[in-house]
């Protein structure tokens, strides 16, 4: 009996494996994996720690990256600071003088916008953004967008006051500054973190100076310095005093010394006066006019602006300087660390390949042989047509050996006794095609003289037949006759079974009615088989007319067999397009799932002859037949009970009329068709007109009639019976 290939089967599932472990063996483990764990540990604490370090030092990288980037911001926060206080300025001068033009404060607010542009470009540039950083920025932007409508106030002189004006532009310029402060909280080298917190102090002062200017021309340009006046005026030069206190503290001292140099001399001793002559002007008479505080003040102002240019640029150069050496410093250690890896690595490959080696080749060659040779070799062996006594040395000589090493180890030996197992394997399964060889030799031989003897019995039942009158003897004949029919068609389903032809090939076509009566006649209870829709302008093709009546026959008798005698099977045969169908339908009990699965597929896999085989002979001859011409044979459930079989004739089979379209479709009523002739006279009467449908009616016939059994081109003789009236005519294909 022919099975499948045996696959290996998985590691820790044989069938002593009863409970499940938590954790594999110690000798379950395979010999790589025990190779490798010896030197995977030392390995996998080296990448860690390696991996820590590269990490560090990368995130190191990242921040000194976006440090020097919020840097960058921070010069073009200060920049727009500057120009948005020149704008206030420009608006405090427009509001207080309703006689001014409009021009110079439009200029003012297009050099701003234009800043805006700037820095809106520099911080997408800046990427990743830390949150406290980023929510500063939110509220700059948020306070940025209510600009355009202050601005449209200024210009219209909507009742706007100046001291109004100048307090919705302190909220803006107070955002900015908060800009440094939240700047100088990162964290980072700690030289570094003390030069931004310096620039963050200084940054406050001058803006002290600026609200300190504005306040000034508030108050003067409203000819008169009251008590709450003075008081934002206090406050202005207490913050400006404070927050140079804080740049002292923490400025290196060349940030102190660029202050100390740069916002000092005639510019600042006069803004001191400036400051002096507003105090003694509390509610008096002005001892200083707007315009003049103002331009005191912003000259010290403009000192300012250049020296806290000139740190920004040095804090932007340091900051630039420490991030390329942390990146340096990141990409030297990347590279130790990767060559060190790599030297690892090396030396635990050179170490374990010289014990690896022999072992996977070992290992690579049995699998290969298990999967792949041996199946392989196995399948060839079964699809040898013939195999002598003398051709099973040859096979064995042909076959190399799968694993070849030369280690003369265990390893070696192993190796060797596994090729002699090969080398038998092979032995046996050519040993075993030789064995089935000579097996479907005697199937053949004794079919061929069962097929002679039945062949001369037919004969004489013919002879006997011609010169027989009495209908019950006639009848009894008759029945001998399918019996003798049945046992030839056994004798030629072993021929089928056997790889060999039963019959010589037609030479011309026959019509597919004839077929189906054909294989009518070969089934033992014909008259339960009833005919459909039968299309008899389609012929089968001359070589395929002897394999499809046995085919067809095969299905009729396992129908008539398996389903009730009261029952009636019908079979249809149409053509769909380019292809013909032919249905058997039966009223049995019907299939089950499984059974329906099991059965399609033996017939669309012919398996090899074995005792299942013998055992379902006629499906095992159905499935043979339709892999010799591609034919399609389907077993499915009937929805009235009972189980079709629908066999698909392709069209190399069959001969399709030249004159109908391909697509066309011939609807018909399905009628009872019988094979026996009708009464004479009214033959016909009874077919006129059936150019399409061959479907004969039965309302002449009391009892069914035995159709006389089919003749196949083998049968040389005449064997056409006598027929008397009523009696069947004989169901014959010509050649």
């Amino acid at each position: 009996m022919s099975t499948g290939p045996t696959t290996l089967p998985e590691i820790g599932k044989t069938a002593d494996h009863d409970r499940v472990r938590r954790l594999p063996r110690l000798r379950d483990v395979r010999i790589r994996s025990k190779l490798a764990l010896i030197l995977v540990v030392p390995l996998a604490a080296v990448i860690a720690l390696a991996t820590i370090r590269l990490v560090s030092t990368g995130a190191g990288a990242v921040d000194a990256t976006r440090i020097r980037s919020l840097t960058a911001l921070s010069a073009d926060v200060s920049a727009l600071a500057q120009d948005l206080h020149k704008e206030r300025m420009a608006a405090a001068v427009h509001l207080a003088n309703p006689q001014q033009q409009v021009d110079d404060y439009n200029l003012r607010v297009r050099a701003t916008d234009e800043r805006i542009a700037e820095y809106r470009a520099e911080r997408d540039r800046a990427g990743d953004i830390p949150a406290d950083v980023r929510d500063r920025l939110t509220v700059i932007d948020e306070h940025l967008e209510t600009l355009n409508g202050t601005r449209q106030e200024v210009v219209e002189r909507r009742q706007m006051p100046v001291a109004a004006a100048t307090l919705r532009y302190g909220i803006i310029l107070t955002d900015l500054v908060s800009y440094a402060d939240a700047l100088a909280q990162l964290p980072g080298q700690e030289s570094l973190a003390d030069a931004r917190r310096a620039v963050a102090a200084f940054s406050r002062a001058k803006a002290a100076v600026a609200e300190e200017e504005a306040v000034a021309y508030t108050a003067l340009s409203g000819g008169r310095i009251d008590e709450e006046q003075f008081s934002a005026f206090v406050t202005t030069l207490t913050g400006q005093q404070e927050a140079l206190v804080s740049f002292s503290l923490v400025a290196a001292p060349e940030q102190r010394a660029l202050v100390e140099g740069t916002v000092s001399g005639d510019a600042v001793g006069l803004a001191d006066r400036v400051a002096a002559d507003i105090t003694r002007s509390v509610g008096q008479q002005p001892l200083v006019t707007a315009t003049d505080a103002a331009a005191s003040i912003g000259a010290v102002n403009d000192l300012m602006r250049w020296a806290e240019i000139q740190l920004q640029n040095r804090l932007l150069d340091e900051t630039e300087a420490a991030r390329g050496d942390v990146i340096r410093q990141a990409v030297i250690e990347s590279v130790l660390v990767l060559l060190t890896l790599a030297i690892a690595v090396s030396l635990a490959v050179a170490l374990a390949r010289s014990l690896n080696h022999s072992l996977r080749r070992l290992r690579e060659g049995a699998l290969s042989v298990a999967n792949q040779d041996l199946p392989e070799a196995v399948k060839r062996l079964q699809n040898v047509g013939s195999v002598s006594d003398g051709g099973v040395e040859e096979i064995v000589r042909q076959v190399r050996d799968p694993i070849r090493l030369e280690n003369r180890d265990e390893v070696g030996q192993v190796a060797l006794a596994f090729n002699v197992v090969h080398r038998e394997a092979v032995r046996v399964a050519a040993e075993q095609a030789a064995l089935r060889t000579s097996v479907s030799a005697m199937f053949l031989n004794l079919a061929r003289r069962s097929q002679t003897l039945v062949d001369r019995m037919i004969g004489e039942l013919d002879a006997i037949e011609r010169g027989e009158e009495d209908p019950k003897r006639l009848a009894q004949l008759f029945e001998l006759d399918h019996l003798a029919t049945r046992m030839r068609r056994n004798d030629e389903n072993l021929l089928v079974l056997a790889g060999a032809d039963s019959a010589v090939p037609r030479r011309d076509d026959a019509l597919l009615v004839d077929v189906l009566r054909a294989a009518q006649s070969e089934v033992e209870l014909y008259n339960r088989i009833e005919f459909g829709t039968v299309d008899t302008d389609v012929s089968v093709a001359a070589h395929a007319v002897n394999d499809v009546v046995r085919l067809v026959a095969e299905l009729l008798d396992n129908a008539t067999r398996f389903s009730p005698p009261t029952t009636t099977v019908v079979a249809d045969g149409r053509r769909i397009r380019d292809y013909v169908l032919i249905q058997i339908e039966d009223r049995g009990l019907g299939l089950t799932d499984e059974q329906l699965d099991s059965l399609n597929r033996r017939l669309a896999a012919p398996a090899s002859v074995d005792v299942a085989a013998f055992r379902l002979m006629g499906l095992a001859v159905v499935s043979r037949l339709a892999s010799r011409y591609g034919i399609r044979v389907e077993l499915r459930r009937n929805v009235e009970g009972g189980t079709v079989a629908q066999v698909t004739l392709p069209n190399s089979t069959v001969v399709l009329p030249s004159h109908r379209g391909r697509d066309t479709a011939l609807p018909r009523q399905r009628q009872p068709m019988a094979v026996e002739q009708t009464p004479i006279g009214l033959t016909e009467a009874a077919t006129a007109g059936r150019a399409g449908a061959a479907t004969l009616t039965d309302q002449w016939r009391s009892t069914p009639a035995a159709p006389a059994p089919w003749r196949p081109q083998v049968d040389a003789r005449d064997t056409a019976p006598a027929v008397g009236i009523g009696a069947p005519a004989p169901a014959t294909i010509g050649p």
